[in-house]
């Protein structure tokens, strides 16, 4: 992995802010540093013993009302919504009452870790847990060798990061520092296609902002697998159900294939890679499908249909007369959202 130079420090505090420091320290530093030293697996026996009865002191019993007809994993997960732990004591039988965290730090991640590891000891099952999750990235990952493995960093949250995060120009990055502000209000409640999609970042993006369900397509096996397991790890940090799907193939499959209905179509610089026919039939679908149409251009690659007033024309002449363009200034990666011409059927 290379270092990162002077101008990309400067970019990514002009475009995240000195409080991204901030976050980088308390947010992933600190609880990476607590996993591995204090509470995880690794930590010493007496410093996990101490770190457990500090957060008993720092949690205030409560009385939650469990609904016994609820499946045991859909009752846990409700409970941890709502930042209580100590399920893990109803399965073994305990009277010790359960604890109410004021946030998701890492005082309530270790709990919530208790409570899964003690639910897969009860259930012979393989929910995911603060070990797992690290290991299912490490080998996903592992599996990606052709120089992708950190194209589109992501942070899940909780010091679990893949790619060097503090970057803003793909992954979790682009999309805090740019996309956000434009995709997530377009993305909530909406049915998402994403089309190279990479490692799902993007979508996944677009999940946590409120989507309805989001499907990628990749063409790349490998990369298919790591978007997968990153859709997994994501839902767990989140507690969150994502309807996230991954289908492995060339991003074609749009024109050939009966995907579903959806409200936004989507390509983060990745549709300019196929030849400009095959763009524009792409872009008359999603027209005539009446789906927002979101793309992302580079402006840094010449021999390609990839700037933007390029693909604004593109998009223009194949049913979408109202196109925006959003720049950034000293960004080569304008976003362009055009909203189709369908006509009314009344």
């Amino acid at each position: 992995m290379t270092s990162i130079g002077f101008r990309q420090v400067r970019n990514v505090l002009r475009r995240r802010g000195l409080g991204y420091i901030g976050y980088l320290l308390g947010g992933v530093a600190l609880p990476r540093l607590s996993y591995k030293y204090v509470w995880g697996p690794s930590a010493l026996a007496p410093v996990r013993g101490a770190f457990r009865l500090t957060t008993a002191r720092l949690t205030p019993p409560v009385v939650a009302a469990l609904d016994e007809d609820m499946p045991p994993e859909a009752v846990m997960d409700r409970l941890h919504r709502s930042g209580i732990t100590g399920f893990r004591h109803r399965l073994q039988g305990s009277r010790r009452p359960l604890r109410r965290h004021a946030r998701h730090g890492v005082a309530f991640a270790a709990e919530r870790n208790a409570d899964r590891i003690a639910f897969n000891a009860h259930f012979q099952a393989s929910l995911l847990t603060e070990a797992s999750a690290r290991a299912l990235l490490r080998e996903a990952a592992a599996g990606v060798t052709n120089g992708y493995k950190d194209y589109a960093p992501i942070d899940f949250g909780g010091g679990i990061t893949l790619g060097r995060i503090a970057t803003t120009d793909s992954g979790t990055g682009r999309w805090q520092f740019f996309n956000r502000t434009i995709v997530a209000p377009l993305a909530r409640g909406a049915r998402v296609l994403d089309l190279g999609c990479n490692n799902g970042s993007q979508p996944l993006m677009m999940l946590q902002a409120g989507a309805r369900s989001a499907v990628g397509i990749e063409g790349t096996p490998e990369i298919a697998d790591l978007a997968r397991a990153n859709g997994r790890i994501l839902a767990w940090r989140d507690i969150a159900d994502y309807d996230f799907r991954v289908i492995t193939g060339d991003m074609r499959l749009f024109l050939t294939e009966d995907l579903g209905r959806f409200d936004l179509v989507s390509a983060f610089c990745s549709l300019y890679y196929l030849p400009e026919a095959d763009m524009a039939r792409v872009i008359a679908k999603a027209a005539a499908s009446g789906a927002t149409l979101v793309l992302q251009a580079n402006e840094s690659i010449t021999n390609l249909p990839a700037g933007g007033r390029t693909l604004e024309r593109l998009m223009a002449a194949n049913g979408y007369p109202s196109v925006r363009l959003y720049e950034y200034p000293e960004y080569g990666r304008p976003l362009l959202v055009g909203s189709a011409d369908v006509p009314s059927t009344a």
